[in-house]
């Protein structure tokens, strides 16, 4: 559940990257049954800790507070949370201890009085994380309210509360294990997605907060890091009743991946050829599509990662991948030792604790279709071992579009098989062909074996309808814009004056038939970045409607200027599908200042004897006599 205060522009939330990571607080738990399990995975860390008793009728509640030197803070007792230092230092006072907090630390608190005092001359910025009675939820008291969550049915008992911290690279996943009730998600730097086990997501960026049911992968989204922090209502605290059955340990959810390098392969290559020696990288070749096979759940579009699309944050399971777009020449795609997903265009990919990370090389194929009988293809000379098109009734090439393709094992017959009949009618290369790894030591035969659930067998090497490389193109293109603030005007312009802006500021394309692509269709990096995908490849215009404070005209050294000056145009075209563009806000240049006559002042001499009052004043005489 996702609920945003206005006040978050009243926030500046600047976060130290030098991180001190408190030692978890050991707490005497010898008497609970079961395995001890902690909410953090991977680099994780779980930065404070503490048990405490909730309301039966809870929410949970954030508030961000400005600890100003020589002046305390003094929060009354709340509910059970934690104090997050994120910006200066502060010396608490909980339950009459001292505790000096730096950036990025954290105590944990249960419904106690808490007295905080800045360290140095600097402000410091403190959030709350407290599970508060519902009720209490939307008091933020004299902090600035960050979050309040619907109400949710605590746990009863005395409750394990962790705070779990995390810094993620760009496109990189880690999972924070929940329990019963929902868990707290604050984002601290950057942005993040954060996905629910129960396919609930959440896009946060640096001050929001969510919460989020069960195991909650979260991924830094953008081309920053982000820094997180996850409050976590964990098992219950307590002497286990004689006899009492130990409880079963969760194990932490798989935040696993899938990253493609896609390949384009000449149109005659045979796909049991396909290397990366034989075929160049060109992820223009196709454009795939990720979902869930049990569910069907489409995943949504990839993120680049390294410069590859890459589906992040996967749960363990097993994922149907298809192509979803062919570039021109093209309409299949080979790859290495998985297998087709039956009655699909497309293979299946395993994600499992063993291999979470799956880096696949996808070869993408020239769309041929064999010939009907009339054409066959002969073989080639020095083909006489290869066999001619496979037996299989009229029809029979639609019933599978999947082939796979098999390298026997040593031993098995290597003498070609006899040549067969071609169908009455023209027979469809699939789309998909899935290639096994050899086996060490195999010798290759010269026919495939079909598989046994394939309904007829692929043609090894047809003669190709296309004889050159199909070259694939792009079809849609991309439009990044960054914005810069400049202290010097257009007649001083000086890209060395100017700073990234991360907001402050709108901008808009607009095609040739008038239509406005907003800035809310522009995914927004935590730098600012503005980034249109999927557009049409063509001119539009480029405007900026709003400009940063300050600014009186906007300019863009590397694009020409509409002839009506209403804005600047980009093209994308298949040679040069993405344009990157800095648009400078400048000052209005400085009012000439109108040049001020000199003053004449005449020389005087009041008595007239010849002698000037100042040469009178010079010889201590009198100027008036």
């Amino acid at each position: 559940m996702l609920r945003r205060f206005g006040q978050r522009s009243t926030l500046v939330l600047v976060l130290v990257l030098a991180v001190a990571l408190l030692p978890v607080a050991g707490i005497a738990r010898a008497w609970q049954q079961g395995e001890i399990f902690s909410p953090a995975s991977g680099h994780a860390q779980v930065i404070a800790q503490g048990v405490g008793q909730l309301a039966s009728d809870s929410a949970w509640r954030v508030v961000f507070h400005s600890v100003t030197p020589g002046t305390p803070a003094n929060l009354p007792a709340g509910g059970a949370g934690f104090l997050l230092t994120d910006t200066g230092g502060v010396i608490t006072t909980i339950a009459g201890q001292e505790t000096l907090l730096a950036p990025a630390e954290a105590a944990f608190v249960s419904d106690a009085d808490v007295a905080m005092n800045a360290v140095g001359n600097r402000a410091a910025g403190v959030f709350t994380v407290e599970a508060v009675a519902a009720d209490q939820a939307d008091d933020a008291g004299t902090g600035i309210a960050v979050f309040a969550s619907e109400p949710f049915a605590a746990p009863a008992g005395t409750r394990d509360l962790d705070l779990v911290r995390d810094r993620l690279e760009p496109g990189e996943s880690t999972t924070v294990v929940g329990a019963q009730a929902p868990v707290l998600v604050l984002v601290t730097l950057g942005a993040v997605t954060a996905q629910a086990a129960d396919g609930a997501t959440a896009d946060l960026q640096v001050g929001e907060a969510a919460t989020l049911n069960g195991d909650v992968v979260i991924t830094a989204a953008g081309q920053a890091p982000a820094t997180f922090v996850a409050a976590v209502i964990g098992r219950e605290v307590g002497p286990a009743a004689p006899g009492a059955t130990p409880g079963a340990s969760p194990v932490p959810g798989v935040a696993g991946s899938i990253q493609l390098t896609v390949h384009a392969c000449p149109a005659d290559l045979r796909p049991r050829d396909a290397s990366p020696e034989t075929c160049p990288v060109d992820q223009a070749a196709a454009l795939f599509a990720l979902a869930a096979q049990e569910s069907g759940e489409d995943l949504g579009p990839s993120r680049e990662r390294d410069g590859l699309p890459t589906w992040s944050g996967l749960g363990a399971g097993d994922y149907l991948l298809r192509a979803a777009e062919y570039g021109e020449g093209f309409g299949r795609f080979a790859v290495r030792g998985l297998k087709a997903a039956e009655g699909t265009d497309g293979v299946i990919v395993p994600v499992t604790a063993e291999t979470p990370d799956q880096r696949l090389d996808i070869y993408v194929l020239a769309a041929n279709r064999v010939p009907n009988a009339a054409a066959s293809p002969s073989p080639a000379a020095g083909d006489e071992g290869r066999p001619a098109a496979p037996t299989a009734t009229p029809g029979s090439a639609q019933g599978s579009s999947v082939i796979e393709i098999e390298t026997p094992e040593a031993g098995q017959e290597t003498a070609p098989k006899p040549p067969a009949t071609t169908p009455a009618g023209p027979t469809e290369i699939p789309s998909v062909i899935t290639i096994e790894t050899p086996v060490p030591g195999a010798e290759p035969t010269a026919t495939p074996r079909p598989n046994p659930i394939s309904q007829s067998t692929a043609t090894p090497t047809p003669r190709p309808l296309v004889t050159s490389t199909a070259v694939a193109q792009p079809r849609t293109g991309t439009v990044e814009v960054r914005v810069y603030g400049c202290n010097t005007s257009i007649g001083e312009f000086n890209p060395a004056n100017c700073a990234q802006a991360a907001s402050g500021f709108a901008v808009q394309l607009v095609t040739a038939d008038g239509e406005i692509i907003s800035q809310d269709q522009a995914e927004i990096a935590a730098d600012g970045t503005l980034t249109w995908k999927g557009l049409p490849l063509e001119n539009f215009l480029l405007q900026v409607p709003a400009m940063l404070p300050g600014a009186a005209t906007y300019y863009a050294p590397n694009l020409n200027l509409a002839d009506n000056g209403a804005g600047y145009i980009v093209s994308i075209s298949r040679d040069a599908p993405v344009a990157t563009i800095d648009v400078f806000n400048l000052p209005p240049a400085p009012t000439p200042v109108p040049p001020v006559a000199p003053t004449v002042t005449v020389a005087a001499d009041t008595d007239g004897d010849g002698l000037l009052d100042v040469d009178e004043a010079a010889y201590e005489t009198d100027p008036t006599i």
